[in-house]
């Protein structure tokens, strides 16, 4: 008889255990969930386009379609703010010399401006992000909209083609240059810990050569991105603590 209720205590004291073991987990995870996470990273990609000389027509949409992608690391400033720096690549084309008439070309040609170009820009910047409605990352409503502007340094390494002397010929060139970043997006709550985000970009440069033909039109050359951003909000835990 003792023996039997000897074997009750040490169930019951098991399962007394296990509830309290239980119950603490719960507590220290809802303990962890609540505490600030101010880093955030975040990987987007999707389609871009450029404005230049011989990248074709904004108005008629005639310009070339061709894929970019970010990777960004983000830090809360106070519960509106964060300050974002972004590096990303876009990929550059122009459109072909069919698409423009005989008298541009030849004017192109006469003055040395290149006719077309292919290349990659990469790009660095930093901004102050604003966030709204403000909050925490955890209290954070399913839908937010965000804006930003920024100073950036990019490079272009591109070919190009010309003709010189009547010859069609290409030409290797890099370019490096300033830009200004205007960012902005609505994301969608996932999770505690994640954002989907659709992105706008547009990288508002300083110069005129990023399609090697200058003065055709009459701006600067811009790029533009549209990108489907993976938000994650960092763990203030070292992952051997999660």
């Amino acid at each position: 008889m003792t023996s039997h209720l000897t074997m009750q205590n040490r169930v019951l004291y098991f399962l007394l255990g296990l509830l309290l073991i239980s119950h603490l987990t719960v507590a220290q995870n809802f303990q962890k969930e609540i505490i600030p996470r101010p880093n955030t990273i975040s990987l987007g990609v999707g389609p871009s386009f450029m404005y230049a000389d011989n990248a074709g027509g904004i108005r008629s949409s005639q310009f070339k379609i061709r894929p970019a992608a970010s990777l960004a690391y983000g830090r809360d400033v106070n519960s509106f703010m964060k300050v974002r720096g972004t590096f990303g690549f876009q990929m550059l084309e122009s459109q072909g010399p069919s698409y423009y008439s005989d008298a541009v070309l030849r004017r192109w040609v006469e003055t040395d401006q290149a006719l077309g170009i292919k290349g990659n820009a990469f790009y660095f910047d930093l901004m102050p992000l604003f966030h709204l409605p403000v909050d925490r990352h955890i209290n954070r409503s399913p839908l937010n909209i965000y804006a930003g502007v920024g100073l950036g340094v990019m490079l272009v390494d591109k070919e190009e083609a010309r003709v010189i002397n009547n010859t069609p010929t290409t030409e290797q060139r890099s370019l490096s240059l300033f830009y200004v970043p205007v960012r902005g997006g609505v994301s969608y709550r996932i999770g505690d810990h994640g954002d989907l985000a659709l992105e706008g970009t547009i990288l508002a440069t300083f110069s005129d050569d990023i399609d090697g033909n200058i003065g055709f039109n009459k701006f600067n050359d811009h790029l533009f991105q549209a990108q489907i951003v993976y938000k994650r909000y960092l763990s203030p835990f070292p992952f051997w603590r999660k």
